[in-house]
């Protein structure tokens, strides 16, 4: 299968000369008559033809082997086996009479009957043979299936030389620089790219464990800054407290300094003035016992002067005038005492109650002294310790940034390896990698100048997502849309698309393809659903809608489809399917355009691919099952299908599509 850009860069035309721009109903359904299993191919027996010689004798010729329809063989008044189609071993008695006649097409039945060991125990030399009388008589299919012999080495010695041969003659291209990817060099490519991607993929890792620790890296800087800014903020406070303790403690001192001169001084000057207090007092006392006596030597005058009289009382009354003035002076000198002694004892007491204020002042002054004294040792502990912790972060900080360049020049170098690595890969021939392992954003060969007849292109599409007894999918039918939508419009195909179908209506669709297309067409088969294996026969099944699980009445056999698919007419044929189980469809073989080819040289191997027969499969997975989704819209295989079709800028070879999806 040979996909062709047309000659717009931005437009894709048509893949076939005067292919008009009307195609296919987009969801068509085929009618329901009659049974699916009439629409099966069968090894059928036509009856032979009545002839005549002259004009006195008939006579009937010997009946000829066909792969039809039952249906169509009924209609023709044919023979086939009704109860097992798919027994290869009856299919043996059909073809070997014709193969030992002569006839190429069945000597290669025969061939793949001995070779796939359906209904006979495999028998690869006997293969060999049988292909190889067909391939001397130049019929390619027995000489496509002769060189995989050689290529594996199977009932023939392995040789590549004679495997390329064999595919040389088959495809037509004697002289031309057209080679096959020989078993043992596949091997070497998937090997080295294997080694490639386990390399890369190491490396990728390695890059992404050192990034995950580069970023551990730069949040423990981060992390150890933060905690080494908050310390150095702490110390910062801590030494301000310091500071603010330490002059409080120089006034403290300074203040308790003070009190301490001015206490004794103070205390000095109470005792002074209690001496001048007592002093005082006894001055008053003494005072008090002189005006007593006065006033009673006064009072003893009076009495004298009552008694008296003449000259006597006139001396007494001026003694006594004498005396009452002196004790009017005495009087009022006690009075000056008392009230001196009163002032200086008020004076003295509030001397008193200052000197025990400033005692007061002096032992809270002592004990803010201490205080502060303990505070300040305590801040100068705490000054120290944070000092250290600090410097002790800063070296961690230190370390880490020095770790931290470490690791940016490690990553750089991992990312220089890696760039060389993905270099590495890009070298490995394209068909050995992956259109999602870096594969250009464009691909497949540039349209030849000359024009090349490829034909009318065709295309089924079928996808399955709603199943009625089993469990339903979520991407098929997204899937059979989006890769009919590309091929109708971007490609020119005549697209039949099938959603959901039926056993009936996707035999139905086959077989109408199979009556209806020539040698002048191509054909693409797109399925996308559930697959089955029969673990008892081991033979793989595509599964139309009204599959039931456990029973495969309704299944539909890879036999069946390959048989089908083997008797169409078609020029070139490629089946693409997305479902479980798919790979038991396929052979191995895969041809390639050598490297270094001129434009003259491709050129001719494209023209004479276009005017050869082929049938090529290609799957999304083995034996084995597939992945319906990873999440997107589309299936995996399916999303890269579809940026394969879209990358295309001109001519896309089966092979190399087949060498970007694997």
């Amino acid at each position: 299968m040979v996909l062709v850009l047309g000659p717009s860069a931005l437009m894709l035309a048509s893949c076939a000369a005067g292919t008009d721009s009307a195609s296919s109903p987009a969801a068509q359904t085929a009618p329901r008559v009659g049974r699916s299993d009439d629409l099966l191919p069968v090894d059928c027996l036509l009856p032979g033809q009545i002839r005549r010689l002259g004009s006195q004798i008939t006579y009937l010729t010997a009946r000829r082997a066909m792969k039809t329809s039952a249906h169509d063989c009924e209609i023709r008044g044919g023979e086939y086996v009704a109860f097992d189609r798919a027994n290869y071993a009856t299919a043996l008695k059909v073809w070997l009479p014709l193969a030992e006649g002569g006839d190429p097409a069945a000597q290669t039945y025969v061939g793949e009957i001995f070779e796939k060991g359906l209904g006979v125990p495999p028998d690869h030399e006997a293969a060999a043979t049988w292909y190889r009388r067909a391939a001397d008589r130049g019929y390619s299919r027995a000489a496509i299936n002769l060189g995989q012999l050689y290529e594996q080495g199977l009932g023939v010695p392995k040789d590549t030389r004679q495997a390329l041969g064999w595919y040389r003659k088959a495809a037509g291209l004697p002289d031309l620089a057209f080679g096959v990817a020989s078993t043992v060099e596949v091997e070497q490519l998937r090997t080295e790219v294997v080694r490639l991607q386990r390399e890369l993929g190491a490396k990728q890792a390695e890059l992404d464990r050192t990034q995950r620790d580069l970023d551990a890296l730069r949040q423990s800087v981060e992390q150890r800054r933060g905690e080494a800014d908050k310390e150095r903020g702490t110390l910062a406070q801590l030494r301000q407290e310091l500071e603010a303790s330490r002059r409080s403690e120089q006034a403290t001192t300074a203040r308790l300094r003070d009190l301490e001169k001015a206490v004794p001084t103070r205390e000095a000057q109470l005792t002074v003035r209690d001496q001048e207090v007592a002093a005082l007092r006894a001055s008053l006392t003494r005072t008090e016992t002189a005006f007593t006596a006065k006033k009673s030597e006064l009072e003893h005058l009076q009495q004298r002067i009552a008694a008296e009289s003449g000259a006597l009382r006139a001396a007494l009354e001026q003694e006594q005038r004498n005396a009452a003035a002196e004790l009017a002076r005495a009087q009022r000198e006690l009075e000056g005492l008392k009230k001196n002694v009163a002032e200086r004892g008020r004076d003295a007491e509030a001397e008193r109650g200052q000197v025990a204020r400033m005692r007061q002042d002096l032992e809270v002054s002592r004990r803010a002294e201490q205080t502060a004294t303990v505070r300040q040792r305590e801040l100068e502990k705490s000054v120290s310790e944070g000092e250290t912790r600090l410097a002790a972060k800063d070296r961690e900080l230190a370390d880490l940034r020095g770790r931290f360049a470490r690791s940016e020049k490690d990553q750089a170098a991992l990312r220089a390896e890696l760039g060389r690595l993905q270099q590495q890969a890009a070298a490995v021939p394209t068909g050995s990698r992956s259109l999602t392992e870096g594969a250009a954003g464009q691909i497949g060969l540039p349209k030849p100048k000359a024009g090349v007849a490829f034909g009318t292109y065709h295309a089924l599409v079928i996808g399955n997502d709603n199943y009625r007894q089993l469990r339903k999918l979520r991407t098929a039918i997204g899937d059979a849309r989006e890769i009919a939508r590309i091929l109708e419009s971007k490609y020119g195909f005549r697209v039949t698309l099938l959603l959901d179908a039926d056993r009936y209506q996707m035999l139905s669709a086959l077989n109408g393809l199979r009556e209806r297309l020539t040698e002048k067409d191509n054909l693409l088969i797109y399925y996308a659903g559930h697959g089955e294996l029969d673990a008892k026969n081991q033979r793989g099944h595509w599964l139309p809608v009204d599959a039931e699980p456990g029973s495969s009445a309704n299944w539909i056999s890879n036999v069946a489809v390959t048989d089908i698919l083997n008797s169409m007419s078609v020029q070139q044929l490629l089946v693409v399917a997305d479902s479980c189980y798919a790979g038991t469809l396929t052979r191995s073989s895969v041809g390639r355009l050598e490297a270094g080819t001129s434009e003259d040289e491709r050129l001719k191997v494209i023209q004479l691919m276009a005017q050869k027969r082929s049938r090529m499969v290609m799957t999304s997975g083995g034996v084995e099952p597939v992945l319906d989704s990873a999440g997107g819209q589309h299936s995996v295989f399916a999303q890269s299908f579809i940026e394969l079709l879209q990358s295309n800028v001109g001519v896309l070879a089966g092979q190399e599509m087949f060498g970007l999806l694997q």
